[in-house]
């Protein structure tokens, strides 16, 4: 039995991995299927001559010439075979559900849960997770199936009025990672659901009044077709809160609700060019303006942490390492050691070690930036790393990060 549950932390890192890489295969196959389809209807010839078409494409690909036709209805006699594409929507929806409990859930007091930010317990977090992904969904499904579905640019800004909203709560309710990644589960629940509710139930609806020789139901059509465009566009941002958890100046800002509302829009601001690009509707502004955003982000988050680094380190103040080495080992090295003793962690975090002076220095950069640049270390500063010490570490880096001192 100690046996098992000595192998229990190795399990869970395993199980890390494999679910996340999991994850990423179906993620990408669904993304690629969303991307290509969307990419296809939108490319078809519709001037064909052929009675029977919609349109038709030619492509060549992998040593081969492809023509693809698009029906004006059901086929005349159905093929043996019907491919369906859901499988990779939901396995990536579980992958990423599993994800969330593994990296979040069991670690609530030290990822999911930010003390400084709200004293809650583990159990009501994750109650409010739960609630939060399934409130994600109705609250959406309930604005697609309202009137203000006709009008796109209307739903499309209450959309995101609300997405605004939830992203400043979350930050106020959990750590500042985990309220990026919520957001970002929310919106793969809504499109995991578009799939599930509207999409494949309307394609089931098609393919069965085709067998029986009647209409299908053109409303389910329509709004099948409708949720499709809309996982389109939260397609990038959701890719970019998966790729955020590696940048902490965006999720460790103190703005951090408001740079992930405006790099959303930046993102599906991109996806509506190249969607209107496939349809050779060509507006080239749309890019330039996207590539400023981003660099007044940049600009915004980078200048006032630099203006501050430079007033910190004008002090003529020198730090030795020894003072460094302890503010490191009683704050961080609690949890990056080859041995934690830190309560529930049975390995570093990331496999990063402060055991030595060298350690120390071969981990400079991620030092400062999950210390300096952002306070995203210690999780919920759980060790209670002060202000001033963040300090001195920022005036010994800076004074050149001599461990001979």
């Amino acid at each position: 039995m100690d046996v098992i549950f000595s192998l229990y932390p190795f399990f869970l890192d395993w199980l890390d991995l494999i679910v996340r890489w999991i994850h990423i295969v179906v993620g990408i196959a669904w993304i690629g299927t969303s991307f290509y389809f969307n990419w296809l209807d939108s490319r078809l010839d519709r001037t064909t001559s052929k009675e029977d078409l919609e349109g038709e494409l030619w492509s060549v690909h992998s040593g081969g010439f492809y023509n693809i036709s698009k029906l004006k209805g059901p086929p005349k006699e159905f093929p043996k075979e019907l491919h369906w594409f859901k499988w990779e929507a939901y396995t990536t929806w579980i992958s990423g559900f599993v994800l969330l409990i593994i990296v979040y859930y069991l670690n609530a007091e030290g990822l999911l849960i930010d003390k400084n930010i709200s004293d809650i317990s583990p159990i009501t977090a994750i109650a409010i997770s739960v609630l939060f992904l399934l409130g994600s969904w109705f609250v959406y499904d309930f604005l697609c199936n309202s009137k203000l579905i006709n009008h796109t640019t209307l739903f499309s800004i209450t959309c995101l009025i609300i997405v605004l909203i939830a992203s400043y709560f979350l930050t106020k309710i959990f750590g500042s990672r985990a309220a990026y990644i919520h957001v970002g589960a929310s919106i793969g629940t809504i499109m995991a659901a578009n799939v599930f509710r509207v999409i494949i139930p309307s394609q089931k609806n098609m393919v069965s009044a085709a067998l029986s020789n009647e209409k299908p139901d053109l409303q389910q059509g329509f709004s099948a077709k409708t949720r499709s465009i809309h996982n389109n566009y939260m397609t990038l941002p959701v890719l970019f809160i998966m790729v955020s958890s590696h940048y902490p100046f965006t999720y460790g800002h103190k703005y951090n609700w408001a740079i992930l509302f405006f790099i959303s829009i930046i993102g599906a601001s991109v996806r509506h060019y190249f969607n209107l690009r496939n349809k050779k509707q060509y507006k080239p502004w749309i890019l330039p303006i996207a590539a400023s955003g981003m660099i007044i982000l940049m600009l915004y988050t980078s200048l006032p942490k630099i203006q501050v680094t430079e007033n910190s380190t004008s002090l003529d103040v020198q730090v030795s390492f020894s003072e460094v080495n302890n503010i490191i080992k009683y704050r961080c090295g609690v949890c990056h050691n080859t041995k934690p003793t830190f309560e529930g962690f049975e390995d570093p975090p990331l496999g990063i070690i402060f055991d030595t002076p060298q350690d120390i220095l071969k981990n400079i950069k991620k030092i400062k930036a999950q210390t300096i640049d952002t306070d995203i270390m210690p999780p919920g500063n759980l060790t209670g790393l002060t202000d001033s010490e963040r300090i001195k570490i920022n005036l010994w880096i800076k004074h050149g990060a001599n461990i001979n001192n």
